[in-house]
């Protein structure tokens, strides 16, 4: 691979977001956070779940749901026009939603899963959790779009190794008003130090977000093509989420093989199938990063902030689930909790995931299985 210019040689900028940020493991050995609860989770059938997936008596009287129906993710491009126009309005319905009491200061359910997301950040990226808790996240996510904002279609994900040899060309980033994602706009801003451009295009255009701060939808593909005019550091950047390496992270024997493959740390640059799109636009999301050289720098993971997150988080699920098909690896789950240890192999599949009132802390032997309740959900 060829070497990457400096201001993308991640793996230092992760080294010095995380040795700044050592939070202590969150309190959620308890299935229930403290406080309100949301009114899109079946709470009693949760609780019948979580005892069953950690082999402990169901709590009396109660018994697991099954599924009605277990509906089947697609690849954003085979959604017709008017399905992904009612995604866009769904994911912009959330703004206009309460928080539900789960965020300290921010008014709406759309911040509620941004602040979500950066509490405690390090307790779940870079480590065994990573896949399993964005599993949930993404889920829970869809679950709110169906419940609270009456979407009724396919979930869908952005399989964006079809991009790979073009990224910043990806139709995704169209600027139709209805159902693009836009691109990095043309607008500078600058708000205390978070730069890029307002995206100002497509069906988030001229969109504000409120975590750290309140400021515009923020991108910046310029960036890149300005410190890689020949595009060849995109042509090796690309390779690191391409078809091939996908197929690598499948051929993974061991849960913690598929998650170093999917993060990275099974190369130098430590850029994988997961974290290679989010520094590709340098902006919300690029997630903590984009916060160096501010005050929030490395406490923040903005990352949803920006919609695409939640197609591009769903498709690295859709690599976790087709390695699960794979004989054998269905129920498989180890690997290390704290972030700086590789060599640890503490995780257990009846860890509980902190979720900080976004509904209950779901043990790990919840998630494996997507087609089990409560996800009810294939791809």
């Amino acid at each position: 691979m060829l070497g990457l210019p400096s201001f993308v040689f991640i793996g230092l900028v992760v080294a010095q977001a995380l040795l700044a940020v050592r939070s202590v493991q969150a309190d959620n050995d308890s299935l229930y956070h403290n406080g309100p609860r949301v009114p899109f989770v079946d709470y009693p059938g949760m609780a019948a779940a979580s005892a069953q997936a950690i082999g402990e008596p169901l709590p009396y009287g109660q018994h697991v749901p099954e599924c009605k129906a277990v509906k089947k993710r697609v690849e954003w491009r085979t959604l017709t026009y008017d399905q992904k126009k009612d995604y866009m309005r769904a994911i912009k319905c959330l703004q206009n939603k309460p928080d539900y009491g789960i965020s300290p200061q921010y008014p709406t359910l759309y911040d509620a899963f941004v602040w979500v997301h950066t509490t405690n950040w390090t307790d779940y990226h870079l480590n065994a959790w990573f896949m399993p808790w964005h599993r949930w996240f993404v889920w829970i996510h869809s679950e709110a779009m169906e419940k609270v904002c009456d979407y009724s279609g396919p979930v869908p994900y952005w399989n964006y190794t079809a991009d790979y040899q073009n990224f910043l060309e990806s139709p995704i980033f169209s600027s139709d008003p209805n159902i693009g994602f836009g691109s990095h706009g043309n607008t500078a801003v600058n708000v205390s130090g978070l730069i890029g451009f307002k995206v100002d295009n497509g069906a988030f255009a001229n969109m504000k977000v409120n975590i750290p701060v309140t400021h515009y939808l923020t991108r910046n593909f310029s960036a890149w093509k300005t410190l890689d005019p020949t595009g060849q550091y995109g042509v090796a950047f690309g390779e690191t989420f391409s078809p091939a390496a996908v197929a690598r992270a499948l051929s993974s024997n061991k849960f913690s093989d598929l998650e170093a493959a999917i993060e990275g740390f099974d190369n130098t640059l430590h850029l994988g199938i997961h974290n290679s799109p989010h520094f590709f636009s340098s902006g919300d999301w690029t997630g903590p990063f984009w916060t160096n050289n501010t005050q929030w720098f490395p406490q923040i993971a903005v990352a949803p902030n920006d919609p695409i997150f939640w197609i591009h988080h769903a498709y690295v699920d859709q690599v976790f689930w087709s390695w699960q098909q794979k004989p054998g690896k269905q129920w498989l789950f180890n690997g290390n909790i704290p972030w700086d240890d590789p060599t640890d192999n503490s995780a257990k599949a009846t860890d509980r995931l902190p979720f900080f009132g976004l509904g209950p802390n779901p043990p790990i032997n919840l998630t494996l299985k997507t087609e089990n309740w409560p996800m009810c959900y294939t791809y």
